[in-house]
């Protein structure tokens, strides 16, 4: 299994508040994005923080679950819990340090992700950063967002087409470190083949299925497909931030 990532500051932004993490061990792999939001480099330090923390936090502890647990049940449970602490304890640093520092008020980030152990992935997220699984055959998103928009499609307001050129686009529901507590949307479900695409709405906002497809199973090296994915994304404008983490279950 292979994993890349990447961030640009896009077309439009002077400063990227977008940050990520990779880690891999064996047959474990956990990866995330995380989009900042709020005034000055406030986002930039609310995303740093989380993915600092999140990955601190669950890294060793997913090496316990590993070693001690054999029960699939039991493993699934044990993951879930551990993310869901990971995130708690995300949020509450983001939060102290937003509560303890006038210049970094009221800031927050978005979180999106993925666990794997051996033949199980977990997904998590919070805001509108996604997780996509990508194939020869398609690009299903297997995260929801946790926007105005999408609450306008479940409600059955507009469309998915009406969606696209929303002007709330960008309005959030959801996001960590703006309060003491946050709800994570936590999915497993078995490891298929093809890839895992994890990124900020600054390439989403331009999703295209074909392209996507296109350039995520071309037979180029992983890191050439992050950064073409970036490329399509400033070349249709590159109006955020773009992170993009690509995990390949082929190799």
């Amino acid at each position: 299994m292979q994993v890349f990532g990447t961030s640009d500051v896009g077309k439009k932004r002077s400063l990227n508040e977008d940050n990520f993490s990779v880690y891999t061990l064996d047959n474990i792999v956990v990866a995330l994005v995380c989009d900042g939001m709020g005034g000055a480099k406030a986002g930039e330090v609310a995303s740093r923080i989380a993915c600092k923390r999140f990955s601190e936090s669950i890294c060793p502890k997913l090496r316990e679950i590993k070693e001690r647990v054999s029960d699939r049940a039991e493993l699934i449970i044990s993951v879930n819990r551990a993310i869901y602490e990971a995130t708690h304890n995300s949020n509450t640093e983001v939060f102290a340090k937003s509560s303890s520092d006038k210049s970094l008020s009221g800031m927050g980030t978005t979180m999106s992700g993925c666990v794997i152990i051996d033949d199980i992935l977990w997904t998590f997220n919070i805001g509108d950063s996604r997780v996509y699984h990508i194939t020869d055959g398609g690009a299903e998103q297997l995260t929801v967002d946790h926007s105005l928009v999408q609450a306008l499609v479940d409600s059955g307001k507009i469309t998915e087409e009406e969606a696209q050129n929303h002007p709330n686009k960008n309005v959030i529901l959801r996001a960590l470190g703006i309060a003491r507590d946050v709800e994570c949307d936590v999915c497993h479900m078995d490891l298929s083949g093809g890839y895992y695409l994890i990124c900020s709405d600054g390439l989403s906002n331009y999703f295209d299925k074909n392209t996507f497809i296109k350039i995520v199973t071309s037979g180029k090296p992983i890191s050439e497909k992050v950064e073409r994915l970036v490329s399509f994304a400033n070349a249709e404008g590159g109006s955020d931030n773009i992170t993009v983490v690509l995990i390949d279950t082929e190799k």
